[in-house]
């Protein structure tokens, strides 16, 4: 009853009949809802079903063993030290790190972790835990999960010839702080980006800029979405409802952050045209009309709740 009152009074503020119709086929045809329970699930299947192959390859690229022989490599001696010696990081409250432990009763809860901004007398206690064997890192693997990203741009932002952005900011810690040095080698250490829902686009924004951060490094590095969206999604400017985002649209949103994106918000952050929401927040990557926030004059659908003060 609470979406069809806010659907109705979000409809009422287009001023013609033929656009609310066109909004209405728009929410009815087009939009892609991500409730709490798919959410959820995306988190408990993350690892099984994304991440633990992607440690099962690595495991067979360091025994020659058949890929296809699962049972026998998961029982040797390399994949379980990798398994057991891989860390886990959640890059929001979205990665759902709670549920994900919860999921996954393989693994130490010492292991995962909520933020991966650890204290440097966090990452000396893991230094006591964690040792180097014949030679090789002591953390073989570490996985950051997240819920969504549409552009990419969270993670890593070009920005004045370098990069900034949370990932970015990560792998500078483990490559330059001394009680990372301990831990982790590149690319010895296996770097895993596990997202629960991402565009290709965003996919490979990240993997073309750990390339170029990493360098060589990169070998090492991978991307993987549990739910990838197809650039079919997008709303483009031919789209009917683009005509309803044109007109409506309320520039007084923008600020220095949304103008990092390098277009206006008509179509979201970066003009990614998405017509994504997730049940607990909407991305701004998304149209405006759908996430406008309550310092706009448009009424949105899905009124966006900004984490940060100045976020857009």
């Amino acid at each position: 009853m609470r979406f069809v009152e806010s659907l109705a009074l979000w409809l009422a503020q287009f001023q013609e009949a033929t656009e609310r119709q066109t909004a209405y086929e728009f929410i009815k045809s087009r939009l892609v809802f991500f409730s709490h329970e798919e959410m959820a699930h995306f988190a408990a299947i993350a690892f099984p079903d994304f991440i633990r192959p992607l440690l099962i390859d690595h495991a067979v690229a360091a025994t020659g063993m058949r890929r296809y022989h699962i049972g026998a490599i998961v029982a040797t001696d390399a994949f379980k030290a990798l398994q057991a010696s891989s860390l886990f990081f959640g890059l929001s409250d979205g990665a759902r790190i709670d549920l994900f432990r919860r999921s996954n009763r393989d693994l130490s809860h010492e292991q995962i972790f909520q933020s991966y901004e650890l204290s440097q007398q966090k990452t000396e206690e893991l230094a006591v835990r964690f040792k180097p064997v014949n030679g090789q890192p002591a953390i073989k693997a570490i996985v950051l999960l997240d819920d969504f990203t549409g552009s990419g741009t969270s993670y890593f932002l070009p920005e004045n010839g370098a990069f900034t952005g949370k990932i970015a900011k990560f792998l500078s810690r483990i490559r330059h702080d001394e009680s990372w040095k301990a831990l982790v080698r590149l690319p010895d250490t296996l770097i895993i980006v596990a997202l629960y829902v991402a565009t290709n686009t965003a996919l490979q924004h990240i993997r073309n800029a750990a390339a170029e951060y990493l360098g060589k490094a990169a070998s090492s590095f991978v991307v993987t979405a549990v739910q990838p969206l197809e650039e079919g999604i997008r709303i483009t400017s031919s789209d009917e409802f683009a005509v309803l985002a044109e007109k409506y649209y309320d520039a007084s949103i923008e600020d220095d952050h949304t103008r990092k994106g390098g277009t206006d918000l008509k179509f979201g952050f970066a003009g990614g045209g998405l017509p994504v929401v997730l049940h607990h927040n909407s991305p701004n990557n998304s149209l405006f009309l759908l996430w406008a926030e309550e310092r706009s004059s448009v009424r949105a659908l899905f009124p966006r709740i900004s984490r940060h003060k100045g976020d857009a």
